[in-house]
């Protein structure tokens, strides 16, 4: 399917890297306007130099922390400015907290929340207010198969992802009737640096090498591999495709199969 997102702007957080940078670049491949967000001021200008060779549309690099609360009008303000419009939203952004649940520190907890789901409240919440004057729009939030079955140390990234489930379905209740959809996409250990470094620190708390915990999470996949960033970005551009209208309120897995329902 040749998808042309041709004069429509797409936000993606966490674009520096990561699925983030996949969304973002396959987004601009589709001739959109893209808003790349996040910390790092270096990782987005590299991502922006890969969209301005390949893209059609514009690009408008917006180096910020989503958990500072003055952000999220800032940023939306920044894109109307600069294109007039907002299309689409991707919640990509995240972080996570390896630990014991009896070693858990509720800070570290709630600084997972704050990045995993309020600052994915504040940013869907000041995008959609857009979205309904245009009558159009599209949320796609990157949630995780661990929102769905848990994942062991991990309990602030699992239950927040849980969280984006909920958020997700209810914005698509309320949206629906406006030329509006709201989707999650749940994807389960995607190769990227992140994954990589959450792979470490785990692997040492089982006193294993990086190398062998990575190998046990291969072996686990039905189809013994790991999600490449691309598969997840390409679910991403469909989902603000014209022929993706009818889908909303939904979670769908990019897995490998460790979730089939």
């Amino acid at each position: 399917m040749n998808i042309d997102l041709d004069g429509k702007t797409v936000i993606v957080t966490g674009a520096g890297r990561g699925i983030g940078r996949e969304i973002a670049v396959m987004a601009a491949e589709a001739n959109a306007n893209v808003v790349l967000c996040a910390r790092s001021r270096g990782q987005l200008e590299e991502v922006a130099a890969a969209i301005a060779a390949k893209g059609k549309g514009g690009v408008l690099s917006y180096p910020t922390d989503l958990t500072e609360t003055a952000v999220t009008d800032e940023l939306v303000k920044a894109t109307l400015a600069k294109f007039g419009g907002i299309y689409a939203l991707v919640n990509n952004a995240g972080t996570n907290s390896i630990a014991n649940l009896m070693l858990a520190k509720e800070d570290d907890f709630r600084a997972v929340y704050e990045l995993n789901v309020f600052a994915v409240f504040r940013l869907t919440k000041a995008v959609v207010r857009q979205m309904i004057r245009q009558k159009s729009g599209r949320v796609i939030n990157i949630s995780s198969v661990a929102a769905k079955f848990g994942s062991a140390y991990n309990s602030a990234y699992s239950s927040s992802k849980a969280a984006v489930l909920g958020f997700t379905r209810s914005v698509a209740r309320e949206t629906a009737q406006l030329g509006i959809t709201a989707n999650s996409i749940c994807p389960w250990h995607v190769d990227t640096e992140l994954v990589r470094e959450s792979m470490t620190r785990r692997a040492k708390m089982f006193g294993k090498s990086a190398d062998e915990y990575l190998q046990a999470i291969i072996d686990e996949s039905p189809q013994k591999r790991l999600i490449e960033a691309r598969e997840v970005a390409a679910l991403s551009v469909f989902l603000m495709s014209p022929e993706a209208r009818g889908i909303t309120g939904q979670s769908l897995n990019v897995c490998g199969g460790m979730m089939m329902e």
